[in-house]
C-alpha cells in the first residue's frame, strides 16, 4: 500500500512510477468475484456501456465503494483503487469515527477489498484540499450564520474535483463510486436520476456536480438496494459486508460547536435576542449556538407565550432574531451558484418540477427561474415551513426522478436585494 503527500513538484515521482507499474492487470489472479456467477442483468450499467480504458476506483474502506469496484472489475473494467487520506485529528487517541472514515481501519479495509478484486490500491494524501474545501468552508458558513453542507462541498471539490483531476492526470477516463444514484450519459449530456432504493438515494448529494463531472462517474449501485449490496459483499468475500455505514460529518466526533470554538473563540461573543418587531428579550451566548428553525435553548427572558423559533441570525449586529413557526415559512427563495444539468428543461428560462430544500426532505412542487448573476429564483406552490440558508436546493422533474438543477439557498436579505 503506497502513501504519498503532494510536494512542490506535484504528487511525487515515486508514487507516479509505482502507479504506472501497477496499472496493468496482475499476471496471476485468484479473484473470488470473477468466479462468482452474475446475480442478474443489473451488472450492465443502466443507460451507458461499461467504460473503456482505465478507471479510478474511489475506495473509502466501506461496503458500498468495495462492491461498486468489484462489480466494475467483474464486468471487465481495468481499474486502480485509490483511498484519499482526508483528515488527521492531531494529537490524542483516534476516535472510532476517525478510524472508520479517515484512519488506518479504513485504509486496511479498502486495501483488502481491492486485493479481493485483483487490483492495486494506494492511499493518496488530500488533506490540504479537504482542509480548504470542507473544514474551512464548514467553519466559515457557521460563523456567517448559515447552515453548511460539508458532504456536498466534499463531493463537488474534493472527491469529484481534486480526485477526479488526479485520476485524469493518471490517464483514467472515469471514476467508480459507491454512491446510490443512476447516471445515464446520452447525446445531450449526463442525466442524474434517483436510485432504485429511495431510502438510500444520494442524487441530492451529487446534484451540485457539473455535467462534465457527472459524465465521468460510474455508479453501479443505483440499481441495487443496500441489503443487496451487503449480500454481494458477503458473496464476493470483500471483508466489509457487515461494516457500519460511514458517518456524514467524518472530521467532527459529536460537538461541532466545540470544534469551531477551539479554532474561533470569538464565536462565543454574547449578544441580543430580538423578536421580529425589534424587542430585546434576552442575551445569547454566541451566534454559533443558534440555527434557523431552532426551538430549544433560546433565552427569552420569561416571555412565557412560546414556542419561539430562530428566524435568522445577523452577524453584522451579532443578534439572534426569533419569531413564531409561521414566520419561518417561505413561499420563494433565491439560490446562488445555479447548476443546470438538464439545459433543455430551462429552454424558456424557467422550469417546473419538485424542489427539495434539504437532504431527505419532502419534495414540493415549484417553479425555478434563471435570474441574473447565475442564480435561481424558486417559487413554491405551497409555503415551505423551514428553509435554511446555506443548504442545497435541488430541482427534480415532475416525476421526482431526475435532477434538473440545483443552487445554494441564500438568506432573505439577498432575495430582498434581488427584488429591489
Amino acid at each position: 500500500m503506497a502513501e504519498a503527500k503532494k510536494g512542490q513538484n506535484g504528487w511525487g515521482l515515486t508514487l507516479w512510477l509505482e502507479l504506472e507499474r501497477t496499472l496493468t492487470p496482475p499476471s496471476v489472479t485468484t479473484m473470488t468475484l470473477l468466479t462468482t456467477p452474475a446475480l442478474d442483468s443489473r451488472s450492465v450499467l443502466s443507460g451507458r456501456a461499461w467504460p473503456d480504458g482505465l478507471a479510478l476506483a474511489a475506495m473509502s474502506g466501506g461496503v458500498d465503494s468495495a462492491v461498486a469496484t468489484a462489480l466494475a472489475v467483474r464486468a471487465g473494467v481495468r481499474a486502480v483503487g485509490i483511498t484519499m487520506r482526508l483528515w488527521s485529528p492531531g494529537e490524542g487517541e483516534l476516535s472510532q469515527k476517525v478510524r472508520q472514515c479517515c484512519g488506518p481501519t479504513a485504509y486496511e479495509d479498502a486495501r483488502r477489498a481491492a486485493g479481493r478484486a485483483g487490483i492495486s490500491h494506494h492511499v493518496v494524501n488530500f488533506e490540504a484540499a479537504f482542509q480548504t474545501a470542507v473544514v474551512d468552508y464548514f467553519t466559515a458558513e457557521y460563523l456567517a450564520g448559515r447552515t453548511p453542507n460539508p458532504c456536498i462541498a466534499c463531493n463537488n471539490l474534493v472527491k469529484f474535483g481534486a480526485l477526479l483531476r488526479f485520476a485524469q492526470a493518471l490517464g483514467a477516463t472515469t471514476m467508480i463510486t459507491g454512491h446510490y444514484v443512476r447516471i445515464r450519459v446520452g447525446d445531450d449530456g449526463p442525466h442524474l436520476e434517483r436510485a432504485v432504493d429511495r431510502s438510500k438515494d444520494q442524487s441530492y448529494m451529487l446534484a451540485g456536480l457539473r455535467p462534465d463531472q457527472l459524465s465521468s462517474i460510474v455508479a453501479p449501485l443505483g440499481a441495487y438496494t443496500k441489503e443487496e449490496t451487503r449480500a454481494l459483499a458477503a458473496q464476493m468475500d470483500l471483508g466489509v459486508a457487515d461494516k457500519p455505514d460511514s458517518m456524514d460529518l467524518c472530521f467532527v466526533d459529536d460537538d461541532y460547536r466545540g470544534f469551531i470554538l477551539r479554532r474561533f473563540p470569538q464565536a462565543a461573543t454574547p449578544g441580543a435576542v430580538l423578536t421580529l418587531d425589534g424587542r430585546t428579550v434576552g442575551r445569547h451566548d454566541g451566534l454559533l449556538n443558534y440555527t434557523v428553525g431552532q426551538r430549544k435553548g433560546i433565552p427569552t427572558a420569561g416571555l412565557g407565550d412560546g414556542p419561539w423559533y430562530v428566524v435568522r441570525t445577523q452577524r453584522d449586529s451579532n443578534t439572534v432574531v426569533i419569531g413564531r413557526r409561521e414566520d419561518l415559512a417561505r413561499s420563494a427563495v433565491l439560490c446562488s451558484a445555479a447548476n443546470i444539468i438538464v439545459t433543455r428543461a430551462f429552454a424558456s428560462g424557467s422550469a417546473r418540477g419538485r424542489a427539495v430544500c434539504r437532504y431527505r426532505s419532502a419534495p414540493v412542487p415549484a417553479r425555478a427561474t434563471l435570474v441574473s448573476g447565475g442564480r435561481l429564483h424558486v417559487e413554491f406552490d405551497r409555503a415551505v415551513s423551514v428553509v435554511s440558508p446555506g443548504q442545497l436546493l435541488v430541482i427534480y422533474d415532475d416525476d421526482d426522478r431526475e435532477v434538473l438543477a440545483s443552487g445554494i439557498i441564500e438568506p432573505d436579505d439577498a432575495q430582498s436585494a434581488a427584488a429591489s
